[in-house]
């Protein structure tokens, strides 16, 4: 009666499951759609938010942009809480309060409340991703960081591919509010598995990057890596990378509409086809960096096959329209691709006392250049023509280039 019981080889199993630094990239890709599909899942119901709340198609887009306000708001805050108290804690806050945000709009009698409603989703949504990201830092050596960090990259497509496929027809048969409820018991049904990831890996595993060791598991000193140069310039390039990556998928559907004569599902069919190698080139490129140990090499060559890429988009069809189409392609996959890549480089810079912080400014900025880029492109094709983005977003690119540091080393 006295003696302790020995757990049973189940219970020993599962202990064994949670602890695989794979089943953990899992779940907390799990966590990120959740997140995802909360945030980023609106934009697929506006036509039911729509009607439901009586509001115009430009107050719709209004409301579907709220929470990605919201998530610039406190994202910083966020990266600080994710350091302090650990992914685990923030990410498993995080998806309760996603839930429970979600959960305010049944209380909702009007747009107005609605919109404030979106705003708090996406003031406590955000932190998932960047805590994500310094799982990955925390959990995989080097040499499989930067596969580990494309696969997690590719949750943001997947959340917004699946709330694409599922929310329209839940919008259709349920409403608005019921539609939404699902990512809402996607992120409650998320949350037991992140509390079951264990805080650390048991054992620390040394691993080179860069030329240097660094401890999987221990904490990195806590001296700031934005003392030094290198960090910012990585931000940067992002930054500058993130134009033409959003002005493809900004426009590339309405050049082909409106300069090649294109219907909109045959157009819409033609981005769709560039996620799958968009995503796969996120993968192979994370792989080949791992057994390099090279992060922004492959940016800076990224940024120059993009640069010529765009520049040939904007001039090259109007002599030969048959190149419309490839390069239209080409140009979308390339400005996918660097993603990975440079968020890797930022948690090995900032190490693991600092990764929670700087992958949320870098969150941040890109969030930044995401809200920003649709802006200044409409200015160009205003005094331009459409066509023109493409060489603006090229000398983006192009600025990327001179910026893109040389070899990373982890913080």
């Amino acid at each position: 009666m006295g003696e302790a019981k020995v757990p049973s080889d189940a219970v020993q199993v599962v202990r064994m499951f949670v602890r695989n630094r794979w089943v953990i990239l899992f779940i907390s890709m799990v966590a990120q759609v959740a997140s995802v599909s909360a945030i980023f899942g609106i934009p697929v119901v506006l036509p039911r938010l729509r009607e439901d709340f009586g509001v115009s198609t430009a107050q719709a887009g209004v409301l579907a942009g709220l929470p990605a306000f919201g998530l610039l708001l406190t994202l910083l805050a966020w990266g600080v809480v994710i350091d302090r108290a650990g992914e685990r804690a923030t990410m498993a806050l995080s998806l309760v309060l996603t839930a429970g945000a979600l959960g305010l709009l049944w209380l909702a009698p009007g747009p107005w409340s609605v919109a404030g409603v979106l705003l708090l989703l996406g003031a406590v949504g955000g932190p998932v991703n960047a805590a994500s990201g310094r799982l990955v830092l925390v959990w995989f050596a080097a040499r499989e960081r930067g596969l580990a960090m494309g696969i997690r990259q590719s949750a943001l497509p997947l959340g917004v591919g699946l709330s694409a496929l599922i929310l329209p027809g839940a919008a259709e048969a349920w409403g608005f509010v019921g539609a939404m409820t699902l990512p809402a018991l996607l992120s409650l049904v998320a949350v037991p598995l992140v509390l079951a990831m264990p805080t650390k890996p048991e054992r620390s595993r040394r691993a080179p990057v860069g030329g240097d060791t660094t401890e999987i598991g221990e904490p990195s000193p806590p001296r700031s890596p934005y003392r030094d140069w290198t960090i910012w310039r990585v931000h940067v390039v992002s930054m500058f990378l993130g134009v033409p990556q959003v002005t493809l998928m900004t426009y590339a559907v309405l050049y082909l509409v409106q300069e090649q004569g294109w219907s909109p599902p045959a157009a819409g069919a033609v981005v769709a086809a560039a996620q799958v190698p968009g995503a796969a080139g996120r993968l192979v490129l994370g792989a080949v960096s791992d057994r390099s140990g090279e992060r922004m090499r492959p940016v800076r060559l990224l940024a120059v096959v993009a640069v010529s890429a765009l520049v040939l988009l904007t001039f090259a069809p109007e002599p030969w329209p048959w190149s419309a189409v490839p390069l239209v392609l080409a140009c979308l996959v390339l400005t996918m691709w660097h993603n990975g890549l440079t968020f890797t480089a930022v948690a090995e810079i900032a190490g693991t006392a600092w990764a929670g912080r700087a992958l949320a400014v870098q969150n941040w900025l890109q969030a930044v250049s995401t809200t920003l880029t649709p802006v200044l492109m409409a200015g160009v094709i205003t005094v331009a023509g459409l066509p023109w983005v493409f060489v603006v977003s090229a000398a983006f690119a192009a600025s990327a280039v001179a910026v893109v540091p040389g070899r990373i080393t982890s913080g």
